[in-house]
């Protein structure tokens, strides 16, 4: 079922609603950007109406007024000075002339066409009138004459001044409309500017409602989980995006969860059966420990009362007798206290110790040393099966001789004389295998699953006065040094212990 989710795809990414949520307000913005181009561009062509066509046509025409106002006043001077020859300038008539093309070409305004055409005809009998008084020689200028050529003149002028009126009336006309259009532009863009903002706002708070809402509410569901109950409530996916996914992940860790303490409730159980045992064991232990204190030391007592009251009256088979109690029971003593010392190193196993790459077989020849006397005492043979070509093997040099030393000589203690004692060493992979077999007298089937227990004692412990702490440091050193360890045992043929480390320290980890 979390395979199958985990699969399922973002339909709709938080990423994607906040994509859509920019992109309108980007849409509104080009929208507003192009109505606001669309009016500059009326404008414009508004302007261009003022300031091109009908400005050029008012230029024109005030030209060519001016020109006929000085024409007329030059022929005036020219009569009222009774000057023989009139002249007409051939450049300021087609100046005239120019001016009224300018203005024929930008014709925009009704009306406008129909008085270029009067000025065209008047023009026509102005420029006849003059080249006539041009060709005349002698000069004949009548009253006749003089009266139609003021009269031309005054028409002409009369003319250009509606054309100008009329190119004036259509510049403020459009410099009306350019305002009224500015202003509706402006009111317009207003407008929209306030919807875009306003939908803005609307949105903005409606996506980041939806995107916190079921923020919100996980972040509500997950702070009413209480830890370490052992039942998690699954959070339900309404959404199919980013915090759907989350969700989805807080369903599968709080599983996780839920199976974790499941198993530490069953670890938990398990370790206080244990530490119940080994409350029980340590009563069991100090009643064990003082009967056995109790009874070798009063035996010695006596012993050593004997002779040191009676030595000389006694016979010296009874005084032989009595020196050989009391050193059994020195021995036994020995024995107890050496285990009561094994306590101490039992607690400061936790604490770790820097370790060391050694060659095994002169660590485990090391190890034998202290222990040939008993072989020889006892008539045992130690069968030694170690490779030459073995790597070395990172340990703790302190703790780990314990462990031959330990199994050794527990096969040594239950081990009949003339028996045999084999310790296998050989590498597989990248462990160490360590094999200790005897042939002594096994172990009850029914003890084999306690035999690492701490202070856990069988007859044949208790016969050979230990207290059982040797298996259980043992056990807890090959653990330190990331390794295990089994037994195999039957009874009257010997028992088999078998434990393995890592080569190195990088292995273990």
């Amino acid at each position: 079922m979390n395979q199958k989710q985990t699969e399922t795809p973002i339909r709709y990414s938080i990423r994607f609603k906040i994509f859509l949520v920019s992109l309108l307000p980007t849409i509104a913005l080009l929208a507003a950007a192009f109505l606001n181009n669309q009016y500059l561009s009326d404008l414009g062509d508004s302007a261009e109406q003022i300031l091109s066509k009908n400005y050029k046509s008012i230029r024109a025409a005030q030209e060519a007024r001016k020109t006929l106002e000085e024409l007329r006043n030059r022929m005036l001077e020219q009569v009222s000075g009774r000057q023989g020859i009139i002249v007409i300038p051939a450049e300021r008539l087609q100046n005239l002339s120019d001016n009224l093309n300018i203005c024929r070409r930008n014709v925009t305004e009704i009306g406008e066409q129909e008085m270029i055409d009067r000025l065209y005809d008047g023009f026509d009998r102005y420029e006849t009138l003059a080249r006539t008084l041009k060709e005349d020689r002698q000069n004949s200028w009548s009253g006749d004459r003089f009266t139609g050529f003021l009269e031309i003149t005054a028409e002409m002028i009369n003319i250009i001044e509606n054309l100008v009126a009329i190119n004036e009336n259509a510049m403020e006309h459009a410099e009306h409309q350019t305002r009224l259009l500015a202003g509706r532009a402006q009111q317009q863009a207003a407008i929209l500017f306030g919807v875009i903002i306003t939908a803005i706002l609307a949105l903005s708070y409606f996506w980041s409602f939806r995107i916190a809402k079921p923020i919100m509410a996980l972040a509500q569901q997950i702070s009413g989980i209480q830890e370490g109950t052992g039942t998690y409530p699954m959070i339900p996916s309404q959404t199919n995006d980013e915090i759907g996914f989350l969700r989805k992940s807080f369903n599968r860790l709080l599983s996780r969860l839920e199976q974790y303490d499941h198993h530490r409730d069953e670890i938990l159980a398990t370790e206080r059966e244990k530490v119940r045992r080994s409350e029980e064991a340590k009563g069991r232990f100090i009643a064990d420990i003082s009967h056995q204190l109790k009874t070798p030391m009063t035996s010695l007592a006596m012993s050593v009362g004997m002779l040191n009251n009676r030595g000389e009256s006694l016979a010296a088979e009874k005084r032989i007798k009595l020196c050989a109690m009391a050193n059994e029971d020195c021995s036994r003593l020995t024995a107890l206290i050496n285990e009561l010392v094994d306590i101490s190193r039992l607690e400061a196993m936790s604490r770790p110790r820097p370790k060391e790459t050694l060659d095994i077989a002169v660590v485990i020849r090391e190890c034998l040393a202290p222990l040939i006397k008993q072989t020889e005492k006892k008539e045992i043979s130690i069968d030694l099966r170690i490779p030459d070509n073995l790597p070395r093997v990172t340990i703790d040099s302190f703790r780990f001789p314990w462990v031959i030393t330990n199994l050794v000589g527990n096969a040594l203690r239950y081990i009949d004389q003339g028996g045999r004692i084999v310790l296998k060493v050989y590498k597989q992979g990248t462990r160490f295998y360590f094999q200790c077999s005897d042939t002594g007298s096994g172990i009850d089937p029914d003890y084999l699953p306690y035999i690492f227990d701490r202070f856990t004692q069988f007859s044949e412990r208790g016969k050979s006065g230990t207290i059982g702490l040797g298996l259980a440091i043992v056990k807890d050193i090959i653990e330190q040094h990331g390794g295990d360890i089994q037994v195999e045992s039957s009874m009257g043929k010997g028992t088999t212990f078998t434990f393995w480390i890592p080569v190195s320290m990088e292995e273990k980890a």
